[in-house]
């Protein structure tokens, strides 16, 4: 079957409406109220085709309407208006004196001489309703639309009727009936703006889109918003999505083993102040830095506010931009005209052809639009140009406050988008706590749950750890202690977990020191938590030690992480568990291998919190922190616990020492008065749970008196 030949109109997206154009020779209507817009898309349709082929004339034919020299003055401020092609082969003609003084049959005729005259390919008469109104004999009206039809087909010419039309007259007037085409404008107030719309009643011969599409009047003329027809959502290439792209954010990519797929987009939700446009950003600045375009479209925050935000980060935006890195688009809330700036997105993205792209915010973009459906369309919408660009987006969208347990501002986002990532706060004592969670990402495999994330001098950092995982065949070192060694002969490894329980003032701390002071001086490195003590006096008491205390301090082989808030000095804090693990396991991860972190002592912890919670933090340290060239040691107050809670606890250790002053008369000993070792547990090794006493001495520490038992 042969291809029906079309003529383009050249009106941006409006052929992709019709299908590719109006079939050529055809006779049309292009219907609307006054001020819709129809002499403008008219003449667009004109100068665009012989613009387009050249040597081809257009032919405009104005009735009772308008006459022709204000038709051309106005015309003239439009883009497509071309002052050379005016007269010579875009012909005006005023056949009004003729509709109002001859009969039909004699307008025709002359329409049909102007033709064989100009041999025009295209041609308009302007208005068509205009001879309507004058025809007193209906029968006479529907020759004249006939003989017209056909002979314009004959003469090879496509034609646009121009009239002020109603819905109502579509099924009643006789040119309607024969008209091949329908092309009705609309103005209209939606969601609070005004808006002009273009539907296809009519095209005979062609699979036509049949919704009303938006469009806009501007200086280059009539631009039809499709942006639902643009974005049909296709199926993502494999390849595209088996490429992902880390977000930047500290903690984040781990949570999503990598980072998001490319062609995925991501409602970025919360309440106001959880830190939503911080992180967007940092997301675009983070791609940027690795070479990957950035596009930004802000409907709260100017590009200028937007630019001092991030120097305060030490994010040179300005810097990314001249680079062509980056691209911020600033619509001010005011100005949002929802299909437009959706068709402005689809023009930026084409041109820029980003890696990332944000809209900050999608709720406030679809503040004006009430309808669920359109809501969902639109979301819909913005998801397809993310996966047509194979770009991963960032839509952030506001929960309302009287809606704490909502996922998005509206309800219908988060089941469209293939991500939904959510910022939280929480009140925790006197402080406001911040949170983020991975609520949903499509075939992506991530950590759930809710994570401590905080707002860092640089940007935002989610407190997640990583569980280590160790090579197979990872040796094990030996681990050298001199106190344990008449209780566990054949010694213990590093990978293990320690417990020094002990009231205050049996030697706690100063097994601690031992136990750092002996790694550093088998060049091991040493990481040092204070919790007891300020680091200041921590650091006086192993150098009371002697030996490579401050060299190892100097070289970094010693880091003592301080616990007590000292002006001018950076802490960790004890009363936020995610970050404090956080903090610790990073410091961790740069200390050399082998590592003997030392925790004096756990006892702050447990008066914090409830009994279940220091457990929970406890097991989870022990597990998070463990490896197979790192030994914790921690310290305890024993008392500070019920012995449930104690026996639970003890469970997460490998090794077990308590220190305490026993009654030796009644295990038939000598030594009454003084302090006993005791190891209850050494788990894989061969151990004496007997206690043995021991004295400390400046300078050596604990000293076991190992042959206490003679032998036995």
């Amino acid at each position: 079957m042969p291809e029906m030949t079309l003529l383009p109109t050249e009106v941006p997206n409006l052929d992709a409406v019709l299908g590719g154009g109006v079939p050529a020779y055809s006779l049309n209507v292009i219907a609307g109220q006054p001020g819709t817009g129809k002499t403008i898309l008219a003449q667009q349709i004109l100068f665009n085709h012989v613009r387009r082929h050249p040597g081809a004339k257009a032919l405009y034919l104005t009735t009772l309407s308008e006459p022709t020299v204000k038709v051309v003055r106005y015309m003239q401020q439009f883009a497509f208006f071309e002052s050379g092609d005016f007269g010579e082969r875009v012909l005006y003609q005023d056949i009004g004196p003729l509709v109002r003084e001859q009969s039909l049959s004699e307008v025709a005729e002359h329409i049909l001489r102007l033709v064989d005259e100009h041999r025009p390919e295209v041609m308009a008469i302007d208005s068509f309703r205009a001879i309507r109104d004058l025809a007193n004999d209906t029968r006479a009206f529907r020759r004249f639309c006939y003989d017209l039809s056909v002979r314009l087909a004959s003469a090879r010419c496509t034609t646009f009727l121009v009239g002020e039309y109603d819905h109502p007259d579509i099924g009643q007037g006789v040119e309607f009936a024969m008209a091949d085409g329908i092309l009705y404008l609309d103005l209209m107030t939606q969601d609070g703006e005004p808006r002009r719309s273009i539907q296809i009643y009519k095209m005979r011969g062609r699979a036509t889109e049949m919704a009303p599409f938006s469009f806009t009047i501007g200086a280059a003329g009539i631009h039809v918003l499709n942006p639902g027809l643009i974005l049909k959502r296709q199926e993502a290439s494999a390849d595209v999505e088996e490429q992902r792209l880390a977000t930047g954010i500290a903690g984040l990519d781990a949570l999503l083993h990598g980072g998001i797929p490319r062609g995925r987009s991501i409602m970025l939700s919360g309440v106001s102040g959880t830190g939503k446009t911080i992180f967007a950003v940092q997301f675009l600045v983070s791609g940027a830095r690795q070479g990957e375009r950035g596009l930004l479209f802000s409907f709260e925050e100017s590009p200028d506010r937007l630019r001092r935000m991030a120097e305060g980060f030490g994010w040179d935006v300005r810097g990314l931009e001249a680079q062509g890195l980056l691209r911020l688009v600033f619509v001010p809330q005011s100005d949002i005209r929802v299909e437009e700036h959706l068709d402005r997105m689809v023009d930026e993205v084409d041109s820029f052809q980003p890696q990332r792209l944000v809209v900050d915010s999608f709720s406030v973009f679809l503040h004006k639009v009430k309808d669920p459906a359109v809501q969902r369309e639109k979301t819909f919408q913005a998801a397809a140009l993310v996966q047509r660009a194979g770009a991963v987006g960032i839509l952030i969208t506001d929960i309302p406050a009287a809606d704490p347990y909502g996922l998005s501002r509206f309800g219908v986002e988060e089941t469209v988008a293939d991500g939904m990532i959510l910022l939280s706060t929480e009140m925790s004592g006197m402080r406001r706590r911040r949170y983020l969670e991975v609520y949903k990402m499509r075939a992506v495999n991530h950590v759930p749950g809710r994570h401590r994330m905080e707002i860092m001098p640089r940007g935002v950092e989610v407190f997640y750890v990583t569980p280590y995982e160790a090579a197979e065949g990872t040796p094990v070192p030996p681990l050298i202690f001199t106190p344990l060694r008449a209780m566990v002969a054949e010694g213990v490894r590093y990978g293990s977990a320690w417990l020094v329980n002990g009231e205050e003032g049996v030697g706690k701390s100063t097994l601690a020191y031992q136990f750092a002071i002996e790694g550093i001086g088998h060049q091991e490195t040493v990481l040092f938590v204070s919790a007891d003590a300020p680091a200041y006096q921590v650091r006086w008491e192993l150098e009371q030690w002697g030996g490579e205390v401050k060299t190892a301090l100097q070289s970094g082989r010693l880091r003592i992480l301080d616990t007590h808030p000292v002006a001018g000095e950076a802490h960790i804090d004890l009363t936020d568990m995610a970050r404090f693990l956080y903090d610790v396991e990073r410091q961790l991860r740069g200390m050399p291998s082998p590592c003997r972190l030392i925790m004096d002592s756990l006892t702050p912890i447990a008066l914090q919190y409830a009994p279940h919670e220091f457990v929970a933090f406890t097991e989870s340290k022990n597990r998070l922190l463990r490896r197979p060239d790192v030994a914790l040691f921690d310290t305890i107050v024993p008392k500070t616990l019920n012995e449930s809670v104690r026996y639970s606890l003890l469970n997460s250790y490998d090794v077990v020492v308590d220190i305490y002053v026993p009654d030796w008369g009644e295990m038939g000993q000598t030594g009454q008065g003084l302090r006993a070792l005791q190891v209850r547990k050494a788990r894989g090794a061969k151990v004496d749970t007997r206690p043995y006493p021991y004295i400390t001495r400046p300078g050596a520490g604990v000293m076991v008196q190992e042959g206490f038992y003679g032998g036995r």
